[in-house]
């Protein structure tokens, strides 16, 4: 099996609420641009999507904050398919920081689209196959909790 994609960043003061430590729209920010990373690397960079006129969107999301992080704490995103289809691919990442505690889930649903009329579209081939194979390949691991997580108020 092979380890996930991983970023890795420092926080830093521009990302810190007035309550003292990263603000949650930073946490969406930074696992959006995880996941963009691993698009490029994986057969979508820019300059691809520009030549064959397609791009992804994220139509759904959600983010579970297990912790918090500071200014100057290093963590990790990795990110592994939960699941995919020829036109869309469901993503889980774990944020986590150096000593290995779990600070952050997301879970981000994209779909393939074609920018000359807007809609959705099969994943181009390369990309197809990278996606797959990464599926195939990644390390396997007992989803967390967070996975699939309905909003609702305890009674």
């Amino acid at each position: 099996m092979n380890d996930p994609f991983k970023v890795t960043q420092v926080v830093t003061s521009d990302m810190i609420d007035h309550n003292g430590h990263v603000h949650d729209a930073n946490y969406n920010m930074v696992f959006s641009e995880a996941i963009n990373q691993f698009n490029y690397i994986h057969g979508l960079s820019l300059a691809e999507r520009k030549t064959l006129n397609y791009t992804l969107f994220t139509v759904e999301e959600q983010t579970a904050y297990l912790s918090e992080l500071t200014e100057g704490d290093v963590f990790t995103i990795d990110i592994y398919i939960y699941d995919y289809n020829e036109k869309s691919v469901h993503f889980f990442s774990i944020m986590s920081k150096q000593d290995g505690t779990n600070v952050a889930t997301n879970e981000a649903m994209m779909l393939g689209i074609d920018r000359t009329n807007s809609k959705t579209a099969p994943f181009p081939d390369h990309f197809a196959k990278q996606i797959s194979h990464y599926y195939d390949h990644q390390q396997r691991i007992d989803w967390p909790k967070q996975l699939g997580h309905r909003i609702r108020i305890s009674r």
